[in-house]
């Protein structure tokens, strides 16, 4: 026979057991018993080309209708890594506003390798440590959901033993304002020493799981530090001026008043990615997540991360993995304070020493807030900031 017959042969007949699992009529054992082998030949081959068509189709012409938030958009690759930490100007203008750079106005979020590992925390903060100096403290918000939806109320003011008790074999999952106590032990960056960073400081967060968290995607109205005393935390990062944040790609504005209408957004809050499901994202529904571009960061133990205030981002940690963080949440001043610097220095005052505990600040500092009141820190200077 010719060799094009030969070939169409050899598909057929190796392709014929698997023609009934894509839904066409012949499979192995059906095939009637042509007396004319040409016929039989014919046939055959016919279906094969019906099976080439019908595989071409679903391969190649139409495409994957969903997949998980790791797989879809343009990754442009993982934001800036240093070893060392930027001076409270170079954090100001670099990084809070990039003055000058690609991403002016917005912000440069980046990583920053080992910059809590002086922190007493890094070295203490075990299971058994926490519950034998800070077991009585109270958590004040423990959420029930290791995937987020905000949908699910929290558990309120549980004690810090209590947590540990359960946290191991549950979804809880600690969002607590940073306790009394363990405040003592973490300390704001030397980036934050000096240039009035610390007169508008909103919100320390306690993260604490046994791993497997996925965040929703959000966006934070504040600027955020946030370090990795153990774990590890993998983040994307869209800019803020992507479509993110509309609704061809999922985004709900008002949480709260969009509940009204969907029930299934009973009790949810805020500004996030609501119609978006992380582990399967619809590309049929919102086919403008295939596009878009991201930036990746691996957030390890004593590890801290710079997030600009508007930027999207996701975060999840590895299942089966201890995992705890805390963050900073503050609002930048109008200008850079330099004569705060400069009156630290005449004292002697080495602006890269980790010299401010949380627990020396007030906080609650709102953006708008007619009764917000500006906060601070006392800033003794004190030695042994790591474990002894």
């Amino acid at each position: 026979a010719p060799a094009w017959r030969r070939r169409s042969h050899l598909v057929a007949c190796v392709s014929a057991d698997r023609l009934d699992v894509l839904g066409l009529p012949l499979a192995l054992g059906s095939v009637p018993a042509w007396r004319n082998p040409s016929s039989l030949l014919v046939e055959v081959t016919m279906l094969s080309l019906r099976l080439y068509v019908r595989i071409l189709g679903a391969v190649l012409i139409r495409p994957v209708s969903s997949a998980t938030i790791w797989q879809v958009g343009k990754l442009l690759g993982h934001v800036e890594i240093r070893e060392d930490l930027p001076t409270p100007r170079e954090f100001y203008e670099e990084y809070v506003h990039n003055i000058g750079g690609p991403f002016r106005g917005f912000g440069k979020p980046a990583l920053f390798k080992g910059a809590a590992v002086r922190m007493p925390a890094f070295q203490r903060w075990t299971d058994e440590y926490l519950r034998q100096r800070h077991g009585r403290v109270i958590m004040d918000m423990v959420e029930t959901e290791k995937k987020e939806t905000r949908t699910k109320l929290p558990r309120e003011n549980l004690r810090l033993a209590e947590f540990l008790d359960l946290y191991n074999s549950s979804e809880i999952y600690s969002v607590a304002k940073m306790p009394k106590g363990l405040a003592d032990e973490v300390f704001l960056l030397p980036p934050m020493n000096c240039g009035g960073f610390d007169r508008r400081l909103a919100e320390t967060v306690l993260w604490m799981s046994s791993g497997g968290t996925k965040s929703v995607i959000h966006s934070d109205g504040q600027q955020n530090w946030h370090c990795m005393v153990a774990g590890r935390k993998d983040f994307i990062f869209w800019h803020p001026e992507s479509p993110v944040g509309t609704k061809k790609l999922g985004w709900v504005s008002n949480a709260e008043a969009e509940a009204e209408k969907d029930p299934a957004l009973k009790d949810a809050y805020g500004a996030f990615a609501a119609r978006v499901d992380v582990d399967n994202v619809d590309l049929d529904r919102f086919p403008g997540w295939r596009d878009i571009e991201w930036w990746n960061m691996t957030l390890g133990p004593g590890d801290c991360t710079f997030i600009p205030s508007a930027w999207y981002h996701y975060v999840q940690s590895p299942a089966k993995q201890r995992s705890i963080s805390f963050h900073v949440w503050f609002f930048e001043e109008k200008g850079f304070d330099q004569k705060s610097c400069d009156d630290m220095e005449k004292d002697g005052v080495d602006l890269s020493d980790y010299r401010i505990r949380l627990s020396d600040c007030t906080w609650g500092y709102e953006r708008g807030g007619k009764k917000s009141k500006l906060t601070k820190c006392r800033t003794k200077s004190r030695e042994g900031t790591t474990a002894e």
